[in-house]
């Protein structure tokens, strides 16, 4: 719906405003508050709504000039009048000077939860556009005061810890592909978004606008009382301010200031904590895999206040598996750590906490039975070794190479024993007594009944066992490769090599094994021969 507003102390003239020279001092100050380069090229947020057109005129009028693109999207939720805002963009746009992009993004209108998924989507396309071609562009979106109050409130009332009192902040980096996307994704660069006008009041964001007699576009979705904040924006502010006046509103948003300083303190004391790639991860899964979930000392968890570890621990399950924990979750888990359990945790999509007595592991996924017979019937593509009713084997020959169906490579050398000092350290990479090895080399993975004499060690013990004392989840102990000769382990790759098989002062020749990563035999040129 187009608003004209009623009065303007200055005319326009097609479009362009009437006193450029004050929307570029506001800018100006806007800029110096967030720290905001005058070359930073820049991204708004256009919905063609009242705030979003008031940031778009002031960049419009900086001084000097910014590189800025404008974004509308079209979720096609409102028929004619989704249509009429973007032609209303597209002018406005081309009145003032700035580039214009449209994204459509139709979204059904019976699509559960609306509000968040239109919020996904827009979201999505802004940090698409962002990251498209160049230096990043930081976003800058219209949010004003009361929408951040309205937030705080909405999280309130939805149920919150305490990050979530904070209401909207000004300024937020996102390293996912939306707004809601907590799992950082190290292949994509950050987007940065900026709220400049969150500290104005939408009744201010409408006076600057009519005062120029620049117009705006009005969602008619705005009143329909369907929508949470519609509900809240017009009900319960309303009486809040009925019974409190405008006092009462202003002391929600000193409070919800209050609780984001409190919360910036706390963020301090915790920000060191992160994920680390699991140790385990050389053995059963490949480079691209291997940041997934992750492993945190639990020292680093339960040395914190019950408060603090609450907090940490909300955060990093939400950045590692890119979904929020419930309060009753967390309530187990926090109850466990502080307890000394060790324990099992179920997260949101599939994910899962395993609480050790030295760590905690979080962990992906595991491949779903439709996801196995994709890849076992893939052309060209060996067998999976997780679910395979009859474990399957490969033979690696000396010397050779052989690709495994996760796209790693094995590769097996005879060379002349080194000296004592250069012997290799690293998980992915062994020496054995060449003594000690009979042809054919086999590779396969567990079977039940299997076991293993590990280096330092002083006898055998069930596989299963050593898979579990070293770290490596049950999820994955089927996607560890062992090198088998004669029915002998001889190397659980990645982890430790046979005791048996160990270099001795009389040793004179060795059998070098590597397991790459299919980056590096990709890099390197290894192919199986």
């Amino acid at each position: 719906m187009f608003h004209q507003p009623k009065s303007s102390q200055g005319p326009s003239q097609g479009g362009v405003p009437a006193r450029p020279e004050r929307l570029a001092e506001r800018w100006a100050r806007l800029a110096e508050r967030l720290e905001l380069a005058p070359q930073q090229p820049l991204i708004v947020a256009l919905s063609g709504g009242a705030d979003s057109v008031l940031l778009t005129h002031l960049v419009a009028a900086a001084e000097p000039p910014l590189d800025v693109v404008c974004v509308h999207v079209d979720h096609d939720l409102r028929g004619d009048e989704s249509r009429a805002d973007a032609r209303f963009c597209e002018s406005l746009c081309r009145s003032l000077g700035l580039p214009l992009v449209q994204r459509y993004a139709p979204l059904p209108k019976d699509s559960a939860d609306l509000e968040a998924r239109a919020r996904e989507l827009r979201y999505a396309a802004l940090f698409e556009e962002a990251r498209r071609g160049g230096p990043v562009r930081t976003v800058l979106t219209g949010h004003h005061a009361d929408d951040a109050l309205e937030t705080l409130l909405m999280r309130w009332m939805r149920g919150t810890g305490l990050s979530g009192m904070s209401g909207l902040r000004e300024r937020v980096v996102f390293r996912g592909r939306t707004a809601g996307d907590f799992q950082s994704d190290e292949d994509l660069p950050p987007v940065t978004v900026l709220r400049p006008l969150i500290t104005m009041r939408r009744s201010e964001v409408r006076r600057v606008l009519s005062d120029r007699g620049n117009t705006w576009r009005e969602d008619s979705s705005n009143q329909d009382p369907r929508f949470f904040r519609n509900r809240l924006r017009h009900g319960l502010l309303e009486e809040v301010a009925d019974v409190a006046g405008g006092e009462g509103l202003a002391n929600l948003r000193a409070f919800s200031s209050a609780v984001e300083s409190l919360e910036d303190h706390l963020a301090r004391a915790t920000a060191h904590l992160a994920w680390q790639t699991p140790s385990f991860a050389a053995a059963s899964r490949d480079e691209a895999d291997a940041r997934r979930g992750g492993e945190l000392k639990r020292h680093d968890l339960v040395s914190l206040s019950a408060p603090l570890m609450r907090r940490a621990l909300w955060r990093l399950l939400t950045e590692g598996s890119g979904a929020a924990p419930g309060r009753h979750l967390l309530d187990l888990v926090t109850a466990d750590l502080t307890s000394g359990r060790c324990a099992r945790h179920s997260l949101p999509g599939n994910w899962s906490l395993v609480l050790r007595s030295d760590c905690l592991q979080l962990l992906p996924p595991a491949p779903t039975r439709e996801e196995i017979r994709a890849a076992q019937e893939a052309p060209g593509q060996a067998l999976m070794p997780w679910g395979d009713p009859e474990p399957c084997h490969f033979f690696l020959p000396i010397p050779g190479i052989l690709t495994l169906p996760d796209g790693r490579r094995l590769s097996a050398e005879l060379e002349p024993a080194p000296p004592a000092g250069l012997i290799p350290r690293g998980a992915r990479e062994v020496l054995i007594d060449a003594a000690a090895v009979l042809e054919p080399l086999i590779v396969r993975w567990a079977r039940p009944g299997d076991r293993f004499h590990p280096l330092g060690a002083p006898g055998g013990r069930p596989l299963v066992r050593f898979l579990a004392d070293a770290g490596v989840p049950r999820e994955e102990r089927g996607a560890v490769p062992l090198v088998v000769s004669q029915g002998r382990i001889l190397w659980a790759a990645g982890l430790r090599p046979a005791d048996p098989a160990r270099i001795r002062p009389s040793t004179t020749r060795v059998l070098r094994l590597v397991l790459h990563t299919s980056a590096e035999a990709k890099r390197d040129g290894l192919h199986a021969g």
